[in-house]
């Protein structure tokens, strides 16, 4: 993607003016940081009240300064801040730091048109800013800063960029990084992405040369297809986005035709794109700062195998527990890499976790790397080491100098260290952060294993499929032409949305619409008995709560009967009965569900699951984006327990895992196809037995245009 937008104008803006400069808000915190970091540019005070402050000139407007304003920096209320920056704009200003909640944070109307005309004001003059509902910037690439932290370290040309929602959390998450020994050339509060959001400075950050790492805290995200983009171009650059994601909303799900909906939670939805976008999504801040301190000094592993080598018993059982609790993958190790370890230390018992049992010569903990490393089964190696406090552990330094050595050679495998517990630092422990740069000094057993097996489990699982070159069915335009003429969502009958099932070669079973209980009977003896019969109503998108499907009948009288069953309940619901379908019942095989629900954030999302009456008990469901081939969708249905019955559990018989697979891809290309006239489809059951899938059951809701009428 390509980003328009001038951004290195609020990264590195010629001078900025601090609007409401006084010593009662953050106007005085933030002059302190510029002093202190050395910003090179002009630093203008405004306030028409005071002559002076802080020892220096203060002038009374933005036209009184002695050179054009680049950089606003409001500390004013939100409808003083529009005015400022209007004025401003006209002037020439092309950046702002936008200090003022009150912008639509919490709907209210007033917000919201405060919103709309920043909005107007950037758009028509190209300015960018920071906010609203921020704590600032700092920039590496001037000394620039508008953060009021005191204890801010000065931001510098480095490997790690920090992007936050929260305005508190840019303090606490700066700190964190910083305390690992990181430097950090860009700090960003976001505030409620406004004007920027996060794909605008990732899609910047990704062209910075020294950066390595974007550390970033999320509660939500704007225009999802963008933010993948710029996390895409991110790691074609050799960048990773780490991101601790909050804000998931049971609100956003709760009014819904489709179960799929309701089910889907948007922390996997997110998990689904993020991994193939490469972002890395974890659950807490402490395992994202690790994480940062992990990547800024190697590269991300090829895949899920990890090798953890230790000289302590304890620390191998430890790890060995951790790693079945966090779901590390600990290579197995071959019998090549076993003889190599062994013919360097004839005593060792080669295992993995791997305990060496001493502290060894560095050409013996080289050889032991050296064969580890060159396992194929291994992505990234771990290794126990405690941080000597203080000098005079000359071996452990000789190992670590001989290792930084070796972690420099080309096309290496990551490998960090691990201390077993999380200590205070000292200064000599911190020096040799910066001795070995190469070299990744986690802290903490089990924060360490978890961090790293989450980079590994989110390792994308290859190239992306491409969009859907066939060309689409003609029943797929004339839905999209259908759903522009609604004003609400609107649900197909299960016949209408099994034609569209058909149409992308997904098998029903054979079954017949019927009018009577005559006709009934009649389909019945063509199809077979036993059969199934279900009311056919648009206006009652879930027939088995409302008691319209029958199951088993075998004869003509309870077919007889059934048909007036439904004729009775469907009249009872006040619904319009549209005929009733008489369809072969399909006893074998696994029910699982396939659907596609529209994420308020990501877009259409594919799910797959268990199914049937197990849906909304077990919750059992994987989810991928659209875009999928069958690799992927394996991937997907794998990650389930359902996984275990389709592969024949207990003796049973296992099913077309192939054919399932290329249900998803079908389901996926559906999205692809209806596009925005898509709002959800279920198809649930799927019946999936040992010769193929077929869909027993399937709903699809239309959704009105975004842009119809009021």
């Amino acid at each position: 993607m390509a980003n328009t937008k001038n951004i290195d104008a609020l990264f590195a803006p010629r001078n900025v003016a601090l609007v409401g400069a006084s010593d009662k808000n953050w106007s005085a915190r933030v002059w302190e940081n510029l002093q202190r970091f050395g910003y090179a540019g002009g630093v203008f005070p405004i306030n028409p009240n005071r002559d002076s402050i802080w020892g220096t000139r203060c002038y009374p407007a933005i036209e009184a300064l002695p050179e054009a304003a680049d950089h606003l920096a409001l500390f004013v209320p939100a409808d003083q801040s529009l005015d400022i920056l209007e004025q401003g704009a006209r002037a020439g200003v092309r950046s702002a730091t936008l200090y003022a909640a009150g912008f639509g944070e919490g709907g209210d109307a007033r917000g919201l048109a405060r919103a709309r005309r920043l909005k107007r004001i950037v758009d028509e003059y190209g300015i960018v800013a920071t906010g609203p509902n921020c704590m600032g910037l700092a920039s590496g690439l001037s000394n620039f800063c508008t953060i009021p932290d005191e204890q801010l370290e000065p931001p510098a040309r480095g490997c790690v960029a920090v992007l936050t929602q929260s305005g508190m959390l840019v303090q606490t998450l700066s700190r964190g990084l910083s305390d690992a020994g990181l430097t950090l050339s860009f700090i960003v509060s976001c505030g409620n992405q406004t004007v920027l959001t996060f794909a605008d400075y990732i899609d910047r950050l990704a062209d910075e040369p020294e950066l390595r790492v974007i550390a970033c805290y999320i509660e939500s995200v704007i225009d999802g297809p963008r933010f993948l983009a710029a996390a895409e171009k991110a790691r074609r650059n050799g960048k990773s986005v780490l991101v601790v994601k909050s804000g998931e909303s049971e609100a956003a799900r709760a009014a819904t035709l489709a179960h799929t909906g309701a089910l889907a939670g948007s922390i996997a939805v997110f998990d689904a794109f993020a991994r193939e976008a490469g972002i890395v999504r974890f659950d807490n801040i402490e395992d994202l700062v690790e994480a940062a301190a992990f990547l800024a000094k190697t590269d991300r592993p090829a895949g899920p195998g990890v090798a953890v080598m230790t000289n302590s018993g304890a620390i191998r059982s430890m790890a060995t527990d951790a790693a079945d609790r966090f779901g590390l993958q600990l290579a197995k190790l071959s019998a090549e890499t076993r003889t190599k370890i062994t013919a360097a230390l004839p005593d060792a018992d080669v295992t993995n976790p791997f305990d060496c049992k001493r502290t060894l010569k560095s050409e013996e903990y080289i050889a032991c790397i050296d064969a580890l490393h060159a396992d194929p089964a291994v992505d990234v190696l771990l290794l126990a080491e405690e941080l000597p406090r203080a000098p005079g552990i000359e071996r452990k330094i000789r190992n670590m100098k001989a290792l930084d050595d070796w972690a420099g050679a080309s096309r290496r495998k990551p490998v960090a260290l691990f201390s077993p517990l999380s200590l205070r630092e000292t200064p000599y422990m911190r020096e040799l952060h910066e001795a070995f740069p190469r070299l990744p000094m986690l802290r903490d057993l089990g924060k360490s294993l978890r961090t790293v097996g989450r980079i590994a489990a989110f390792t994308p699982s290859g190239a992306r499929a491409s969009g859907a070159p066939n060309t689409p069915p003609a029943i797929a335009a004339a839905l999209r032409a259908r759903a522009q003429t609604l004003r609400e969502p609107a649900a197909l009958n299960e016949v209408d949305s099994k034609q569209l099932l058909a149409a992308y070669g997904i098998a029903t079973p054979r079954e017949e619409v019927v009018a009577t209980a005559a006709q009934a009977v009649e389909a019945a003896r063509r199809i077979g008995f036993p059969v199934v019969l279900k009311g056919v109503s648009s206006a009652v998108p879930h027939k088995t709560d409302a008691g319209l499907v029958l199951l088993g009948l075998g004869d003509a009288a309870a077919v007889e009967t059934g048909v007036g069953l439904i004729q009775q309940r469907c009249a009872a619901l006040g619904a319009s009965l549209e005929g009733v379908l008489v369809a072969q019942q399909v006893s074998e095989g696994v029910e699982m569900v396939l659907g596609l629900h529209r994420d308020a954030e990501m877009g259409p999302v594919v799910m797959a699951g268990l199914g049937g009456v197990w849906l909304e008990l077990f919750k059992d469901v994987a989810f991928a984006p659209p875009v999928l081939d069958k690799d992927q969708a394996r991937a997907a249905i794998m990650a389930t327990k359902a996984a275990r019955l389709l592969e024949g559990y207990r003796g049973s018989t296992p099913c077309d895992i192939d054919a399932l697979c290329e249900a998803m891809v079908a389901v996926g290309r559906i999205a692809q196809d209806l596009g925005d006239a898509l709002e959800a489809l279920d198809v649930n059951p799927l019946k999936v037995t040992p010769d193929g899938v077929v869909a027993l059951d399937a709903l699809l809701v239309l959704r009105p245009p975004d842009d119809q009428p009021a």
